[in-house]
């Protein structure tokens, strides 16, 4: 329904950046397409001959999309360039490198398609400016994670740095499309304990570090976590993170609203609500719940009540988190609002889609702030069209 060419999903980063004429960072507005954030960054550190660690941003963006976004250099020199994916071109200079707190949120135009009713979407639309949307953390929070196999940050949590180092190891290849590369990964579960032969498997740097440390030190699962890339573990424990706080708003909405409507998803179901109570919707308007960590505050006693139960039923307890099992990332607790609004909405275009004979296309411009999904407001509008998946999960031994 929607990204079916990268215009139809177009985002622009907005920043309020401290740009000078001189400074240790160089500043670039990059543009790219057919390119996820971190693969981007790594590839362009190769091709520059610069260290991965010189280039920082702010947000990760979307691959299926045309996106722009800042990111900085610790170099003097001008690497702006053009590529048929991807586009470098420098903006000034900061004093200190790009980062999330710069982002002051996102600008999108995007296009849906393959609508039996625009009709349906424009109301649903007119809903949203008055009432919103739930600010669930969608799918894209969740790249990386294999749900069949569980959460690599839950596994570190509860001490069972081996199963967190097989999860890593499957999420980091099971979307692959390579088929070699999926069944390599096979084998290596496969012989597990034969380090050997598990290095001897192993792609990667990544891969590489960890069998060899396990080569020496057989049984220290720690030790071989500690070869994964920071930012890899930060993205895992993000995920798990995400996971408990969009737990922790279904409860909510389900005590609170009723009728609520569902979207199944991979990373599970999202609650909408059409419309709301006066008193509700001033309560959902003005509410931030607590990502989890070791120390939470919480808004009142319902949610807090709410997230005691999530953390009952997953066995865990808020000095669980205070894990500083790998020393270099830890959870550390921020507020999220609960409810949206889309700010400066404007429906840009209606028209027959081109792609789908007999549909109809709706285009929208729309600012949403940071952290934000604009894919769960396209949910929202179009659920009346919105055909439910079927998510198959399996158990796996831990």
């Amino acid at each position: 329904m929607i990204k079916a060419i990268p215009e139809d999903f177009i985002v622009e980063e907005i920043a309020d950046l401290p740009l000078t004429e001189t400074g240790e960072f160089r500043v670039y507005r990059l543009t790219k397409r057919n390119w996820t954030t971190p693969d981007l960054m790594r590839f362009l550190a190769k091709l520059l001959s610069i260290s991965p660690k010189v280039i920082s941003y702010g947000g990760k963006k979307d691959k299926h999309g045309l996106t722009t976004q800042y990111i900085t250099i610790r170099d003097q020199r001008d690497f702006s360039l053009e590529e048929p994916n991807f586009s470098l071109k420098a903006v000034g200079f900061m004093r200190t490198p790009m980062s999330p707190a710069l982002i002051a949120g996102n600008r999108f135009r995007i296009t849906i398609r393959k609508l039996n009713s625009v009709d349906r979407v424009l109301k649903n639309l007119e809903q949203v400016k008055t009432y919103g949307f739930p600010n669930f953390f969608d799918d894209q929070r969740f790249r990386g994670t294999d749900f069949s196999l569980g959460f690599f940050a839950d596994r570190v949590l509860r001490g069972h740095y081996n199963g967190a180092l097989q999860i890593f190891l499957q999420a980091q290849n099971i979307s692959s499309a390579d088929k070699k590369n999926r069944q390599r990964v096979v084998e290596i579960i496969a012989n597990w304990r034969n380090w050997e032969k598990c290095l001897e498997l192993a792609q990667g740097l990544t891969e590489k570090r960890i069998f060899r440390t396990l080569l020496l030190r057989p049984d220290d699962f720690l030790a071989a976590l500690e070869k994964i890339p920071r930012e890899e573990i930060a993205m895992a424990y993000a995920a798990f993170s995400s996971h408990l706080w969009n737990e922790l708003l279904r409860r909510l909405l389900k005590r609170l609203i009723d009728p609520l409507e569902e979207v199944q998803a991979e990373s599970g179901i999202f609650y909408f609500w059409r419309t709301l109570p006066s008193e509700t919707y001033e309560y959902l308007n003005s509410l931030k719940l607590p990502t989890p960590a070791a120390k939470m505050n919480f808004p009142d006693e319902l949610s807090r009540q709410l997230y005691l139960e999530i953390l009952a039923e997953n066995n865990l307890k808020f000095s669980t988190f205070r894990t500083r099992a790998l020393s270099r990332v830890f959870f550390r607790s921020f507020q999220r609002k609960v409810l949206l609004h889309p700010q400066e909405l404007e429906v840009v275009e209606i028209k027959k889609d081109e792609l789908h004979p007999k549909k109809q296309a709706l285009v929208l411009s729309f600012k949403l702030p940071r952290g934000a999904f604009a894919t769960m407001l396209i949910k929202r509008i179009t659920i009346d069209e919105i055909k439910q998946p079927e998510v198959q999960k399996q158990v796996i031994e831990p």
